[in-house]
């Protein structure tokens, strides 16, 4: 390395400048953390290739603070452009997490940080951050569902209550929208569709039951109690209709079902998602074998 002083002439702003966007990409990359700046005279906003990234926005593109809040959810999409004109007319900072949506139904949760600050020309200026927080997001829900989704349990008595809280809490909770709970029947032959939301009944049809025997991802997660994870349902090797789903996530309900959910884009899933699901399974088994404690010990 070369820490000789410059010489005479030698650019040494330059060098800083360099140096400085070179520290600032570094510190992106190690931290995931994009920076953006507003213009608030000229109505322009720059951001950082991070922060492009993060959007899923092409490095060559320089869109408005509208256009990028245009990516998120309406809910998410209302909120932070009220927060940025209220930045704007009061100099005021705010920190807001929002939903981006991208091309499958699962979502990702950015948190977006601004500050205001004025030149010595009292010229207002906006500068933040935006950070991917999907994973912090996915641990607050995994405890979310411990919680939340045992004390729906502890009041049951049917198998097909549970499959209702597995799939609405899969949906609502875990952002696994297209979701559908399979449970054996009382010969252990044939897992059953109890039930499926809304959103996959849409997207892929009437959802079938499946022989245990059979060579499915359901049917084999089943008899294995392992869990499957379908990157891209062309590579699915059985005859099953899948409408337009692309990929796929099986897991366990222990020895009585399985519960799985698709996305329309492939590749849509990761092992986080296949645990967080995997959390709803086990909580589901243990209630329906309580639920069967209970019905025996009072046929006794």
């Amino acid at each position: 390395m070369n820490n000789a002083p410059p010489r005479d002439g030698e650019p040494v702003q330059s060098l800083s400048e360099t140096r400085c966007e070179e520290l600032l990409s570094s510190f992106q990359q190690l931290t995931g953390v994009g920076i953006w700046f507003h213009d608030v005279a000229n109505d322009r906003t720059w951001w950082s290739q991070q922060a492009k990234e993060i959007h899923g926005i092409d490095p060559t593109e320089t869109p408005s603070f509208a256009d990028l809040a245009a990516r998120y959810t309406d809910d998410g999409e209302t909120a932070v452009l009220e927060q940025f004109l209220d930045a704007v007319d009061r100099s005021e900072g705010f920190t807001t997490d929002v939903s981006l949506t991208g091309a499958g139904t699962t979502e990702r949760a950015i948190r977006i940080r601004c500050e205001s600050r004025r030149s010595a020309d009292d010229t207002l200026f906006l500068y933040g951050t935006v950070r991917d927080i999907t994973e912090v997001k996915r641990r607050e829900q995994r405890i979310q569902v411990l919680r939340q989704t045992s004390q729906e349990l502890r009041s049951v008595s049917s198998r097909e209550d549970v499959a209702e809280i597995l799939a609405d809490a899969a949906k609502n909770i875990l952002g696994l929208v297209n979701t559908t709970v399979r449970l054996v029947d009382s010969n252990e032959q044939v897992l059953q569709t109890v039930v499926a939301t809304e959103e996959c009944l849409e997207r892929a049809g009437d959802r079938p039951d499946y022989y245990v025997d059979e060579e499915t991802p359901a049917a084999r997660t089943f008899r294995t109690g392992e869990p499957e994870l379908h990157a891209d349902h062309e590579m699915t090797e059985d005859d099953h209709h899948r409408g337009d789903l692309q990929s796929g996530l099986y897991v366990p309900i222990g020895k009585h079902g399985v519960l799985s959910a698709g996305d329309v884009v492939v590749d849509a899933f990761a092992d986080h998602d296949v645990e967080a699901a995997g959390l709803l399974g086990q909580l589901g088994a243990e209630t329906i074998t309580r639920i069967g404690w209970v019905k025996r010990s009072r046929a006794i």
